[in-house]
């Protein structure tokens, strides 16, 4: 069910109500709707299937999300990452051979879903309509579609695969204006482009909305939250209308206070329907952080802050820092006292009823600096999967 504010003229709203509408139509001709759905996603995801072969690729998207989204165990993999996973200005072949490697990797730690950066800074790792090809990823357009052989080998290796996208980023210092319908147009042709040519499994974004620079800083808090309210829900309606077995999640700041003051509105967020179908908090901090000179148990004073706003019971799983794993740090020691810090999050995300965790990122899984760590977490993941 769309729950929506009763005084607000946005497209979101008109939307909304067309789309209620479509339902009507649809369940009054069922036979012609589906096959008319089934014949636009065989088009655009260039598959040749008929009949059961083609119900199968919704059944298992809707099997994968359903199983990630009770016990998700994910990885970001950020544009910072290609060159650590060996996908930076590769040729086709060796792309695959690479991308093949770090799924198979990813599998044997037990990960279930990747997070992957596809469109990092208004550029795009496939052939995009809209979009320059990513320098994060090429140093020149490419003869093949990255995206599409990413998708095609996590699924073969059983993960959920989510297009991560940052929606107002223009460049690294610089944000197109949420104020304005043509940025939510744009991100709306962005997110239209993936869904309905690539078989993802979500669309995801981070906490790039209002820019923390002072780019738009005479805006208030109120009408930062109403503007990006706007785009989320009018993202959210976009994908449900193509397939409602694709998720839209959102990984905000892990402090609440600064996550609002971007544009989150966490509140309407976490206590109605129409806007996201999971949440990813990123909680980086241990629980030996030094607060206005005291020792404070941070990640579990946010994790429970955090569960406190979920009032509409939205799936909600963890973002945690591996990239910190073994660091020294002032202000946040228990990362280079314990190897441990991840399992004890880990062990409290469940414990708190939370749907899983996702590791920020996938280049720290393999690094020295966290190397104990995950060798701590292999031992535990493992046992928990045995039990």
């Amino acid at each position: 069910m769309f729950i929506f504010e009763k005084k607000s003229k946005s497209k979101c709203v008109l939307r909304a109500t067309a789309f209620l509408m479509l339902l009507v139509m649809v369940f009054s001709c069922v036979p012609i709707a589906y096959a008319g759905a089934t014949d636009v996603q065989q088009s655009n995801n260039n598959l040749n299937m008929t009949g059961d072969e083609e119900g199968y690729v919704n059944s298992a998207r809707d099997i994968r999300n359903s199983e990630v989204l009770t016990d998700m165990r994910g990885v970001w993999i950020a544009f910072v990452d290609y060159k650590n996973m060996g996908l930076y200005n590769k040729s086709e072949t060796v792309f695959r051979n690479n991308a093949s490697k770090m799924f198979a990797k990813l599998k044997s730690d037990n990960i279930n879903t990747v997070f992957f950066h596809v469109v990092p800074c208004n550029d795009a790792i496939y052939p995009s309509e809209y979009l320059k090809w990513s320098k994060y990823m090429f140093t020149k357009a490419p003869s093949y579609d990255p995206l599409k052989i990413l998708i095609e080998l996590a699924h073969e290796n059983d993960m959920s695969f989510h297009a991560w996208l940052n929606p107002y980023r223009k460049t690294m210092k610089k944000s197109f204006n949420p104020g304005k319908e043509s940025s939510v147009d744009r991100i709306l042709d962005i997110v239209n482009e993936i869904i309905d040519n690539y078989d993802v499994d979500g669309i995801h974004m981070d906490d790039y909305f209002y820019p923390s620079n002072g780019q738009f800083k005479k805006v208030s808090v109120k009408k930062r939250k109403k503007n990006v309210n706007n785009m989320i829900c009018q993202v959210y309606q976009t994908i449900k209308e193509t397939d409602e077995e694709i998720m839209f999640g959102i990984s905000p700041a892990g402090n609440v206070s600064y996550a609002e003051s971007i544009g989150c509105d966490l509140k309407t967020w976490l206590s109605k329907d129409g806007y996201i179908d999971y949440i990813i908090p990123q909680i980086y901090w241990s629980d030996n952080y030094k607060l206005n000179g005291k020792k404070t148990k941070l990640y579990s004073k946010r994790l429970k802050e955090w569960n406190s706003l979920n009032k509409n019971d939205t799936p909600m799983i963890i973002g945690l820092a591996l990239y910190r794993a073994g660091v020294k740090d002032s202000l946040d020691k228990g990362w280079k006292k314990s190897n441990s810090v991840i399992v004890n999050q880990i062990k409290q995300e469940k414990a708190a009823g939370c749907q899983g965790f996702v590791l920020f990122s996938s280049s720290y899984m393999y690094n020295k600096s966290g190397k104990k760590e995950m060798k701590n977490y292999r031992k535990y993941i493992k046992s928990t999967l045995q039990d």
